[in-house]
């Protein structure tokens, strides 16, 4: 993350807030936007994909339409990466929260649908977003424990994080909220392949009365 600028500019429209973060997300599987940077960044799961049988060894952000358009989504993935350390970073992400529709109608984001947090300077910056966008339910799945246990300051309510678990069909973390992944369909609570890979009506990731949340190995 290299960018230098010690000074934050006024945001006054969407185009700008997405240059200035690299954009987002849209897709059809989920009823909000995302935000990521790539899956050959993320610093547990780097390690965790030398490993068989744990749920980065074979990561679906790193096969499929991810390999397929790779030269066009891994600059983007970039600049992504080194916009968090600018200061205009939090006021770009919440500028979208405010203005974005699919974020304003459904009240929801999800962070990292590929990659993971890098810092704890910048789990901090995520939770200051979620501070300024009390409306909004912010989804943080994540294998950075490290950062999560280390975090000094608050968690707001709206920022469910969901510590991941390592191994296909293995225990989950030691954490509030957490996520795992399953071989039998039987066992998994995200029922998306029942309803053409999307969410539906379903909001489980965002709820935080929902200790776990196991996936279907995919």
């Amino acid at each position: 993350m290299n960018i230098q600028n010690n000074l934050t500019i006024p945001i006054k429209t969407l185009k700008q807030a997405k240059e200035l973060i690299g954009g987002y997300t849209v897709t059809s599987k989920m009823p909000t936007i995302s935000y990521s940077i790539s899956a050959k960044d993320c610093i547990t799961g780097s390690k965790l994909r030398l490993i068989k049988n744990t749920v980065c060894s074979d990561c679906y952000a790193l096969k499929g339409n991810y390999i397929r358009y790779a030269k066009n989504i891994e600059p983007v993935q970039k600049r992504r990466l080194e916009s968090i350390s600018s200061p205009n970073w939090v006021g770009a992400m919440v500028y979208i929260m405010h203005h974005q529709k699919q974020v304003v109608n459904s009240g929801l984001f999800r962070w990292h649908d590929s990659g993971d947090i890098q810092s704890l300077e910048h789990l901090d910056k995520i939770v200051q977003i979620a501070n300024l966008t009390p409306n909004i339910k912010h989804w943080l799945p994540t294998k950075e424990s490290n950062f999560i246990q280390n975090y000094k300051g608050v968690i707001p309510d709206n920022l469910i994080i969901r510590l991941s678990g390592s191994f296909i069909d293995g225990k989950a973390p030691q954490y509030k909220n957490t996520s795992t992944v399953v071989s039998d369909k039987d066992n998994a609570t995200c029922r998306s392949f029942e309803n053409n890979g999307t969410c539906g009506n379903c909001r489980k990731c965002w709820d935080s009365s929902i200790k776990n949340v196991s996936y279907l190995n995919h």
